[in-house]
């Protein structure tokens, strides 16, 4: 059973304001459900239909009908348990120069960055940093296109003058990296091992304020006729190549 008063907050937690309020996201769906359970992230309630209780006897829920997850769900169609979750309380820490972080300037699509996000997490990133015109990380569509790997890989916002003052000199020479359609093939670049890998988004690209920081930009050559590629495709291929040596 689910009083109107919850109904009202959990359908508030799809409004931004609200989650940096309450410090609080929903998850959706079997699988995230899956996921989450087996992460360290701290859940509030998870609210289940009968039949994923039943086959779930060891977690603990307020059981639902479906007329009831239709009214909380922003899916348009919803999967049997919704969890209440407590945001992510990491910091970035002092040191970024062992391994390699993900810079995302302007990501705004939510699809995009969920998949930017499960990128990063199949190719062992350490730690994404945006800034602050990017997709809210905690946007359904952000977590449901992650499938879970929002739960691993660290996201923060930042303003970029206080980052770059901050941890700049961390990095090797040539290993502040972005792409860019004039830059030098991808292939033909020697990657360090370790680094930060900015990207821009696919209409504007990285902006000037960020782009004095990079000390290497990279292309994927096009040997076709589209204009552009997807912004997390290009993520994926970059970062290929990068864990390819």
């Amino acid at each position: 059973m689910i009083t109107k008063n919850q109904i009202k907050y959990i359908k508030d937690l799809s409004q931004k304001s609200f989650r940096t309020q309450e410090k609080k996201f929903v998850v959706e769906g079997e699988k995230l459900l899956i996921e989450l359970l087996q992460s360290e992230v701290t859940i509030d309630t998870i609210y289940a239909l009968p039949t994923w209780a039943d086959a779930n006897p060891n977690v603990a829920v307020t059981i639902i009908s479906e007329k009831e997850l239709s009214r909380i769900s922003q899916l348009k169609s919803p999967n049997k348990v919704l969890a209440v979750v407590y945001t992510f309380e990491d910091e970035i820490g002092d040191d970024l120069s062992n391994g390699l972080t993900l810079f995302l300037d302007r990501i705004n699509d939510p699809g995009n960055f969920g998949t930017i996000i499960r990128m990063a997490d199949w190719f062992g990133v350490n730690k994404i940093v945006c800034t602050s015109k990017s997709v809210d990380v905690y946007n359904s569509k952000v977590i449901q296109s992650s499938m879970g790997s929002v739960y691993r890989i660290p996201v923060f916002y930042v303003e970029p003058d206080t980052f770059f003052s901050q941890y700049k000199s961390q990095f090797p020479e040539n290993a502040i990296i972005g792409a860019a359609m004039d830059g030098e093939t991808l292939a033909e670049v020697n990657l360090p091992e370790n680094g930060l890998l900015v990207m821009g988004s696919e209409s504007h690209g990285i902006s000037e304020e960020i782009e004095s920081h990079v000390t290497k930009s990279v292309t994927i050559p096009n040997l076709g006729q589209a204009e552009s590629l997807n912004v997390a495709v290009a993520t994926g291929i970059i970062l290929w190549e990068w864990r390819r040596g």
